[in-house]
């Protein structure tokens, strides 16, 4: 079977390989768990007012009991456990647990970003859910767990409900992003490359929900300065949602590219505008690009071998493919980046 965790063929009784066996569970031989999804419901109905997770995808939060079971739990919860959601309002839902788990792995594995740690795991009776480790407990000094400090932008940026009413997460802009990352985190330049990278894998897999609070800032414990969080809540939403959006928030403050008023959509003009303007060297976008286009049959291979549905598979590539090279691509006479040598070699 393939793992549960990182898709790699694996032998054996084990639903996951070794590596993802520690890096997710601790070395924990995690079994399905001892609850279906009508008690997941369940617990998540009489506990909605208690539980600290924030959005509005279903989800609970699980720990590890005494016996090494995971278990909902109420309080201290260090995994986000996501089912396919009960909804009237998305489409195909059976496969967003799937999609989530191959983006995430897209992530980490292909962009190599750093991603929090996720796989798949069965309920009682088998179905798949989603489950992904908490990346705000980790161990001090004295080897204690403890809850890390995290704020998301919506909150950095002061955009709330009672002042920007109730789609405030989807105001701003990622060039205000940037420019938060630059003012709170000490280590700005790898911190604005990744957030970059972060910025082209959601549009190439059509993440239109990357919106204000899916991007987040934290202080490791033993420290006094403020890094990205790991990469999380990604998804190919279009796949789900009729007419979903292409970015769930503007790439410029106030800024239009030429590329976009002929095109209608962010090209390869926008990111580069967007990359010089946020500070990251043009020998390093030309690098970042190059990659991109070197890693295209890996993101097919891998969705290729995910849980998804073949409806789901045939979808996530075609839209990865046509917003890679109708989109990303894109490039109009007056614009030089097609020009430059290193980068046309690729395209070519």
């Amino acid at each position: 079977m393939r793992c549960y965790g990182c898709l790699k063929e694996i032998r054996g009784k084990s639903q996951y390989c070794s590596k993802c066996k520690k890096n997710i569970f601790n070395n924990i031989d995690v079994k399905p768990l001892t609850f279906n999804k009508e008690e997941f419901y369940t617990f998540k109905s009489e506990n909605t007012q208690r539980m600290s997770i924030s959005g509005v995808q279903d989800k609970i939060s699980l720990k590890f009991s005494d016996a090494n079971i995971l278990e909902p739990t109420e309080v201290q919860g260090h995994y986000i456990l996501k089912p396919v959601p009960n909804t009237n309002s998305a489409q195909k839902i059976e496969d967003i647990p799937m999609n989530e788990h191959v983006s995430m792995q897209i992530s980490k594995q292909i962009f190599k970003l750093d991603t929090a740690e996720n796989g798949l795991i069965e309920f009682s009776d088998g179905e798949l859910a989603y489950i992904t480790k908490r990346f705000d407990y980790q161990k001090n000094r004295a080897h204690t767990v403890a809850k890390v400090e995290q704020e998301d932008f919506a909150s950095i940026l002061n955009y709330t409900s009672e002042i920007n009413g109730r789609s405030y997460k989807y105001e701003g802009s990622y060039e205000a992003i940037a420019k938060g990352i630059k003012k709170y985190v000490a280590a700005y330049a790898p911190a604005l490359e990744e957030f970059y990278k972060r910025l082209l894998l959601n549009y190439l897999i059509g993440n239109g929900d990357a919106h204000l609070k899916n991007f987040s800032l934290m202080r490791p414990l033993d420290r006094d300065d403020y890094i990205l969080t790991p990469n999380y809540d990604l998804l190919y939403t279009g796949y789900h949602i009729e007419n979903d959006s292409l970015t769930a928030i503007d790439l410029f403050d106030e800024y239009e590219t030429e590329a976009f008023g002929a095109q209608g959509q962010y090209t390869l003009q926008d990111f580069e505008e967007f990359g010089l303007m946020i500070g990251i060297p043009e020998k390093r976008l030309i690098k970042i690009f190059k990659e991109i286009l070197q890693n295209e049959p890996k993101v097919y291979e891998m969705v290729s071998n995910s849980y998804l549905s073949d409806a789901a598979k045939e979808a996530y590539v075609s839209n990865y493919e046509k917003k890679l090279h109708k989109y990303l691509l894109y490039f109009i006479d007056s614009f030089a980046f097609k020009d430059r040598s290193v980068l046309v070699k690729v395209l070519l």
